[in-house]
């Protein structure tokens, strides 16, 4: 394939231009390019362009070369290096994601949605919360509502249901500012993930565990009863 072309950042480009420009996402070129979410850039900065297609943020595993995580996907090395700005000499770090081509990888995490937190581990963009907050105060809704925008209505139990109605993504990958998602008890529970943890765990703010309105921090395992998954 084709190297992925690094361009110069031509005056009054934003992400957004850039991305219409070369026909891909503002948080694609934040990925590639080791950038976070709030990056802005610099006039005649050299910045790669990921190349055309859908892609996806896939995670890397304990001990995983260059060359053993591609043929994982079967792909060459340079599919890698080419959608990460990445060179052969690269150390992989585990449990951190890399770009890579939606057709290796379909069942991975949808980097459109997704801007890099730091190097190599994404982040649900931070959001406006809705200042009305329409859910009853005290509650583990009304906490993550608070915390980000949440358009949907109902208790915590259908959050799963009624966030796809919007079109969210949806998953079971822990990713900072994510919601989790809980089917326990009548109304069930949410959460707001604030930190992932190397073994899959992970930490979430929330409210209602210790009593109403009291707000708390968790580590949650991936195989505690009645999780659901993730709100991205």
């Amino acid at each position: 394939m084709l190297p992925a072309p690094v361009v110069g950042v031509p005056v009054g480009a934003s992400l957004a231009v850039m991305a219409t420009k070369y026909a891909t996402t503002p948080e694609e070129i934040d990925w590639a390019n080791r950038l976070s979410w709030a990056s802005t850039l610099a006039v005649g900065e050299d910045v790669l362009i990921p190349p055309a297609g859908p892609t996806v943020l896939v995670r890397v595993l304990p001990g995983e070369t260059l060359t053993s995580f591609a043929a994982r996907f079967r792909v060459s090395p340079g599919v890698v290096l080419n959608y990460n700005n990445l060179t052969a000499a690269s150390t992989l770090a585990a449990n951190s994601f890399l770009l890579m081509p939606a057709a290796a990888s379909p069942t991975s995490l949808p980097s459109q949605d997704f801007y890099p937190q730091s190097v190599g581990v994404p982040e649900v963009a931070p959001s406006k919360p809705d200042a009305s907050d329409p859910f009853p105060w005290g509650e583990c809704t009304y906490w993550v509502a608070s915390q980000r925008y949440v358009p949907w209505s109902g208790n915590a139990v259908n959050w799963w249901t009624n966030a796809q109605a919007y079109g969210y993504p949806e998953g079971q990958v822990p990713v900072v500012g994510a919601i989790a998602v809980f089917d326990n008890g009548y109304d069930g529970h949410v959460g707001l993930v604030t930190k992932v943890l190397p073994n899959g765990s992970w930490e979430q703010s929330e409210m209602n565990v210790d009593g109403l309105g009291v707000e708390d921090t968790r580590t949650i395992s991936p195989a505690m009863g009645y999780f659901v998954g993730f709100i991205y």
